[in-house]
């Protein structure tokens, strides 16, 4: 298969867990992978054979020379994962306790600044062929349903990031444009997993691409990478 003919992967928040993880699965399945954050060792990513891109998630001109720079050597993108993320946390009991630079800059780069990757994920997938799967992944926790007190900016992110996933969903679903908010949770009791699995994340999210409908927007799976239901409280598949 040519570089050409490939489908690309675009992993944004490349991170040390769940980015690897992810990256490896796609480009094991045949995709041009590229790579993105803040701080990336460029030498290994090339050895992994993965395009690195190094971008700030939290300044909006950031995003789009990423984009830019994603087309201009690769191509749009076939599948976009979304696992950037801010967090400056604080205790139970003062939850106001960080500034509004600080709590502006976990919302904007976890949920306020996907507007704009969606905007450009969406515009990408428009110049692929009609045969190819497409799909947008937000990497997603529990904190749209739960509170967490100590995690207020991450919190209003991953809400935002739950409400552009949702609305995307319904409007370009069927047209073949599919967006996803997938979280890991514990098999055990459906609780927040600490420790999100990379390889369960890795594994879900490329079936989730492999899809030719959209389904529904939320995607709970656990550790093992069953689907897990939130509303009935149990492992489905």
């Amino acid at each position: 298969m040519s570089t050409i003919s490939k489908p690309v992967a675009f992993i944004i928040g490349y991170g040390s867990n769940l980015g690897p993880a992810i990256a490896r699965k796609f480009r094991s399945e045949g995709f041009n992978v590229a790579v993105s954050a803040r701080t990336l060792d460029e030498k290994a990513a090339k050895e992994d054979g993965y395009l690195s891109i190094q971008a700030d998630f939290g300044d909006i001109a950031s995003v789009r020379n990423a984009f830019d720079r994603l087309e201009s050597e690769l191509g749009p993108a076939a599948a976009v994962v979304y696992n950037a993320y801010s967090s400056n946390n604080t205790s139970p009991s003062d939850p106001l306790a960080n500034s509004y630079e600080t709590f502006l800059n976990n919302v904007n780069v976890t949920g306020v600044n996907v507007y704009e990757v969606a905007r450009r994920t969406k515009a990408g997938f428009e110049k692929l062929p009609a045969e190819t799967p497409r799909a947008f992944i937000g990497t997603g926790n529990l904190t749209p349903w739960v509170h967490f007190h100590t995690l207020l900016g991450l919190s209003v992110g991953k809400r935002a990031m739950a409400n552009i996933v949702e609305a995307s969903a319904r409007a370009y679903g069927p047209q073949g444009y599919r967006f996803y908010f997938a979280h890991e949770v514990k098999g055990s009791t459906g609780g927040p997993q600490p420790q999100p699995t990379g390889q369960a994340h890795a594994d879900v999210f490329y079936r989730i691409w492999q899809q030719k409908e959209q389904g529904p927007w939320e995607v709970c799976f656990t550790e093992t990478g069953a689907l897990y239901d939130r509303a009935a409280g149990k492992v489905v598949a």
